[in-house]
């Protein structure tokens, strides 16, 4: 940060401890700038957990928040960013002398501040002006280093009728070129991007009106009298828990998963459907059972099940004729997942979450799908990609697509990124420009994910920079 070298303690805690702590992140965020603005330093350190004032005494963090003060000045404004790589929230900082930058905290399970940072906004013109000195194959190259043994990665680069194949795996620990382009990958919950555009089929075709909700398609009462918008379980701000309780202890969760069925589904919309408040304040929540939900409605509103929408409505209309909605063991095109261990994947069937995760794919099928989003006159596709929801003023939400501003308002990028045990995926474009970029991965390792978000960004940032 050229204005000021901040030094201070960042202690990263898990997802479930911060999603759980939202709302006393809120509080310490208005008690920070009330505070800080103020020159309340006492105030503010009473948050500091015991772990943290013994790494950072009361003298020191003054000291700290005095230097900051003096060459910023007071905070004008603050507001929601979006997360980190940690899932740890980020806030847009405005300060006095107009500069702005993004305000990062950790809280532990007591509702104290565990770790906090001021980080530089993300300059994405200097990144991608570096970026584009690289050769496509050379970044993929040293972006691949993350994938375990046998891992892989599928690219297609699309600009405008023109698409480029690459394709790398991690051959006894060398990475070496591979042309998998025909090769099947599992889509995870890129599934959801089919459901909506079943969706948005539906409202086109009048049988489905963009306002409804769920609740008009079933003829009982949702328990607690709990309505559910159509449109907010699309874009995943229903904040319907990520997945229905188990009903026994004594049945795995894959079992569970995988048996879990339409009659059930109702049953708990009868009896167990609740609203998972702790999420909330994160604006947007992932929920398999969200997406279970609506499928349930598309189907019923379409008069035909998931598997003969998807086939007859979108892998046909589009030509995407090698993919295929449930896994063929005979199937030789399939490339075996890798889990976060490392581990061959297990094939568990999804049964009504199939809405939500499901299919597969490669990347000459998914060219011709994004390729698709090019054409302006596709009404599905077009309803598909509406912003429906403002998280942040450079993050938005679509009834499928998140769509992100990287640099301001005159690129649009909408994007997916999905990731099940054993797969991984990156699909982003823009149809303005028609540019659009996909990565396919047979692994879901923690050092894999971290390749595809690399390898995501330096080609997207590299495809839309020229």
């Amino acid at each position: 940060m050229k204005r000021i070298k901040i030094l201070f303690l960042l202690t990263l805690l898990s997802i479930g401890v911060v999603h759980a702590q939202e709302k006393e992140k809120n509080v310490i965020v208005e008690t920070f700038v009330k505070d800080y603005n103020s020159e309340d330093y006492d105030d503010f350190y009473t948050y500091f957990s015991t772990s943290l004032k013994e790494e950072l005494p009361f003298n020191q963090a003054k000291n700290f928040f005095v230097e900051m003060k003096g060459k910023m000045g007071n905070i004008k404004s603050i507001e929601f960013y979006g997360l980190d790589d940690n899932q740890l929230a980020l806030y847009r900082t405005e300060f006095e002398n107009k500069e702005v930058a993004l305000l990062n905290l950790a809280i532990n399970s007591q509702g104290e501040l565990e770790g906090f940072r001021i980080i530089d906004m993300p300059d994405n013109n200097k990144k991608a002006s570096a970026i584009t000195q690289k050769s496509n194959q050379d970044i993929l190259l040293e972006s691949a280093k993350g994938l375990p043994a046998k891992g892989q990665f599928a690219v297609a680069i699309i600009d405008n009728d023109q698409v480029n194949y690459f394709g790398v795996e991690n051959k006894k620990g060398k990475i070496v070129l591979k042309d998998n382009r025909e090769n099947l990958f599992s889509m995870a919950n890129f599934a959801t991007i089919y459901t909506s555009t079943l969706f948005a089929k539906a409202v086109n075709q009048g049988k489905i009106e963009l306002t409804q909700d769920a609740n008009d398609f079933y003829d009982f009462e949702f328990n607690n009298k709990v309505r559910l918008p159509l449109t907010k379980l699309a874009n995943h701000t229903s904040f319907v828990p990520m997945l229905p309780p188990l009903e026994s202890v004594s049945i795995g969760e894959d079992e569970f998963f995988s048996g879990y069925n339409q009659n059930q589904l109702h049953e708990y919309l009868k009896n167990q459907l609740t609203i998972d408040s702790l999420n909330m304040q994160l604006k947007q929540s992932f929920s398999f059972l969200g997406y279970a939900i609506l499928g349930d409605v598309v189907s019923k509103a379409l008069e035909s099940d998931f598997n003969t929408l998807v086939e007859d409505q979108i892998f046909k209309p589009y030509k995407m004729n090698s993919s295929i909605v449930d896994y063929q063991k005979k199937n030789k095109k399939i490339l075996k997942g890798i889990n976060r261990l490392g581990q061959e994947s297990t094939v568990v069937p999804v049964s009504m979450f199939k809405y939500a995760t499901s299919t597969y794919s490669n990347t000459v099928d998914l060219g011709k799908f994004v390729q698709a989003q090019f054409d302006p006159t596709d009404e599905d596709l077009s309803l598909t990609r509406r912003a429906s929801v403002i998280v942040s003023p450079t993050y938005w939400l679509s009834s499928g697509w998140k769509i992100a501003f990287p640099f301001g308002n005159d690129t649009k990028l909408y994007f997916s990124r999905a990731v099940d045990s054993g797969y991984s995926n990156y699909v982003g474009f823009d149809p303005v420009k028609k540019k659009g970029l996909i990565i396919l991965a047979n692994s879901s390792t923690e050092e894999s994910l971290k390749s595809l978000d690399e390898l995501s960004f330096q080609l997207m940032m590299k495809l839309l920079k020229n």
